[in-house]
């Protein structure tokens, strides 16, 4: 009986689990080591907390973890993160929402946060601040001003790694300007991308292996080609797979219906905070049917100058939705199932 499992759904803890991550997961435990602060980029599902989760884990710190999709308010968030099973008391002018047990007085106050952030981290070593698909806090000014908080007077015991997958709405974080609190305070990469169709098949064939199972090479390919190199897709699939070993139809319908609804509910959300969502999604909608140069996409009902072509083109690769093929200079989405999803609404149209 398989305890632990490549497939299984939860992002990974365990460094031995992390498959084919070696050199990310080493720079980044290094950074960590070094005190640097680091933000990994990459798309959905590409395995960013997985990385983040076991590089933590090898490197011994404490965790702090905040996931801005379980909750969005980036304050309420850190106080009930911060407070959870403990005996501190807040002090000052304060006031978090759905939280009454932390209330006192009835406005909040930037000072009152530090402080009580100053109280919570006294005393604490060697600890990180992971702050999981940060695109999605709603209050990222408040955001960037307690980061800078925590560079200027928590540098030595806590070192911030952010996740996220819209580089576009991160930009005041990876490109502050000279008004932004986080403006010369130095920031750490990592690009996290997409499996290679060779290591997506062979973490299928490592995952079944561990299941005491096999899947003939037609339908290996067959699931990479359907899930391209997105470690959370064909996780799902194992997961689905290993369930029922002899329905291997079920197993893609299971995963394509579950991952349709979670690409359909994001696109939904991300719309709310990138500018120009409209004129995105068509362009989206324009290459779900295949891939397209510059020039096709030019052509295309609505499109207007190049220049505009090429703000459009350039923030939907900020937002991880596209990426340029380097052999044909050809732009692509990045995630199958979002040109799948894509698909289906035109069709049903």
């Amino acid at each position: 009986m398989i305890l632990i499992s490549l497939f299984d759904v939860p992002p990974k803890h365990d460094p031995k689990l992390l498959f084919s991550r070696e050199k990310e997961l080493a720079d980044l435990v290094k950074y960590i080591r070094e005190k640097r602060w680091t933000i990994l980029i990459g798309p959905r599902r590409v395995g960013k907390t997985s990385l983040a989760k076991c590089a933590i884990k090898q490197s011994g710190h404490q965790p702090i973890i905040l996931d801005a999709r379980e909750n969005a308010n980036f304050t309420d968030n850190l106080l009930q993160t911060l407070t959870h099973n403990s005996n501190l008391q807040l002090t000052g002018n304060i006031t978090v929402p759905n939280m009454p047990y932390l209330s006192i007085g009835a406005s909040y106050s930037k000072q009152a946060l530090k402080k009580n952030l100053d109280n919570i981290l006294k005393g604490r070593k060697k600890t990180i601040l992971l702050l999981d698909e940060a695109q999605w806090f709603s209050d990222r000014r408040t955001l960037t001003m307690m980061l800078a908080h925590l560079y200027d007077y928590h540098y030595d015991t806590v070192t911030p790694i952010i996740t996220g997958s819209a580089v576009g709405v991160l930009k005041s974080i990876l490109e502050p300007d000279n008004k932004s609190p986080l403006f010369g305070r130095p920031i750490m990469q990592i690009d996290v991308k997409k499996w290679h169709p060779s290591v997506s098949m062979s973490f299928l064939k490592k995952g079944l292996e561990q299941n005491k199972l096999s899947l003939n090479t037609e339908y290996l390919v067959k699931t990479v080609e359907l899930l391209d190199g997105l470690p959370g897709w064909l996780t799902m699939f194992g997961y689905y797979y290993t369930a029922k070993p002899s329905n291997y139809s079920d197993a893609v319908n299971k995963t394509l219906t579950e991952a349709l609804k979670i690409v359909s509910d994001e696109t939904d959300s991300i719309g709310k905070l990138a500018r120009g969502w409209p004129t995105h999604l068509k362009l989206l909608t324009e290459l779900s049917s295949g891939n397209k140069s510059f020039t096709e996409l030019l052509s295309t009902p609505g499109q207007s100058t190049n220049s505009a072509l090429s703000k459009h083109l350039d923030m939907l690769q900020r937002l991880n939705y596209i990426e340029k093929r380097p052999q044909d200079g050809h732009y692509e989405i990045t995630d199958p199932i979002m040109a799948e999803l894509l698909k289906r609404k035109t069709a049903s149209q």
